[in-house]
């Protein structure tokens, strides 16, 4: 930062005395009443400017207590094969930065599916209209800093596997493209073409890549499989949890899915920064979910953090937002939607008969 100089200075005193002076004169001058509305003018202004850090606050230490009430998840054990799905490059570190490393550290194997390669993020490309080219080469840029990530947790580069289907396609190929093949209208492509996919030339279809899903879950053999809640606000975090439980179904692994959440509502973790001394708390979107704390020690928030740090392509939009992720504890969840009794009825549309309560 640039030193004033003393020319600078005095002029700088100068304006400052001049205005106190003046607001004093001024001041002096009201009516009692005057005074008061003027307070109260200064008071409203002070609070449009900073109500939303004091909510924040407040929100922090209210979701503090709340959260050390929450079941401990059951630790990683000795031989634990863990596998992540994760929509983008990125979402794997926030939801189980911590959980991942602890894992590795203990003897155990992870690995972690990216169902995209994030390359429908326009601004991240450089430009608020990139061309196909700018989009395709930011999804190599994505991978390239998925694998720094993980390095940074502890873990092996085979840890990774991408997939290499559409950023902002995953819904559409779980509904009107589970045949027909998807064309990307960010980069173009109809299929998987990025080096260093698992399976180049597939066509984006969701049948194709379910079967994909179905391969990596057989082959890999997971005891605890982590994915996106059906709840999560983001399209592609949904139809990765619809893709994820069809998978894991049809080799009747329900029993070993675990539930994170992301995009979880009303700015989604509060306070916004970074903050790992304070907890991540259950989000509203997962309202009535059984949520469960991985509590991490200090090291491993310290590592979560450089796993974070290492997507930059993300980081210079949207760092205050990633690292509000960096927490003294995980999240999940063993179920994707709040069982029945824990909602509302109207909220989980069934539809209630006053005389005698049934419900159909």
């Amino acid at each position: 930062m640039r030193r004033l100089r003393p020319w600078q200075w005095l002029v700088l005193l100068l304006v400052l005395y001049l205005g106190v002076a003046e607001a004093v004169r001024l001041w002096l001058g009201l009516l009692w009443a005057e005074r008061l509305m003027v307070l109260a003018a200064a008071l409203g202004v002070w609070a449009f400017i900073n109500g939303r850090f004091l909510f924040a606050g407040y929100h922090a230490l209210v979701a503090s207590a709340r959260v050390r009430r929450l079941p401990l998840l059951p630790p990683p054990l000795s031989g634990e094969r863990l596998l992540v799905l994760a929509p983008h490059p990125d979402d794997e570190v926030l939801a189980a930065g911590g959980l991942m490393g602890r894992v590795a550290r203990e003897g155990g194997e992870v690995r972690v599916v990216y169902l995209t390669s994030g390359d429908a993020f326009d601004l991240a490309a450089g430009s608020p209209l990139p061309s196909p080219e700018a989009l395709r080469r930011l999804a190599l840029r994505r991978m390239v800093e998925a694998r720094r990530g993980l390095e940074a947790l502890g873990l092996p580069r085979e840890s990774a596997l991408f997939l290499g289907f559409p950023d902002q396609g995953l819904y559409p190929l779980f509904t009107t493209h589970y045949y027909l093949p998807y064309e990307s209208p960010y980069t173009g492509l109809k299929a998987v073409a990025y080096p260093g996919c698992h399976r180049p030339g597939l066509p984006y279809t969701g049948k194709a890549l379910e079967a994909l899903l179905v391969e990596v879950l057989r082959s890999f053999k997971p005891t605890r499989i982590l994915l996106p809640s059906p709840l999560d606000a983001h399209r592609d975090h949904q139809a990765t949890a619809y893709f994820g439980m069809r998978a894991a179904a049809l080799l009747g692994l329900e029993d070993r899915l675990l539930y994170y959440i992301v995009h979880g509502g009303y700015q989604y973790p509060l306070p916004k920064g970074l903050h790992p001394r304070l907890p991540l708390y259950p989000p509203p979107r997962g309202r009535g979910l059984p949520w469960q704390r991985f509590p991490l020690s200090e090291e491993e928030v310290r590592r979560k953090e450089r796993a974070i740090r290492a997507h930059r392509s993300q980081m210079r939009l949207l760092s205050r937002f990633l690292l509000a992720f960096v927490r003294e504890n995980e999240l999940y969840s063993p179920l994707p939607v709040p069982a029945r009794e824990a909602l509302a009825a109207e909220e989980e549309g069934w539809a209630v008969l006053p005389e005698r309560g049934e419900v159909f």
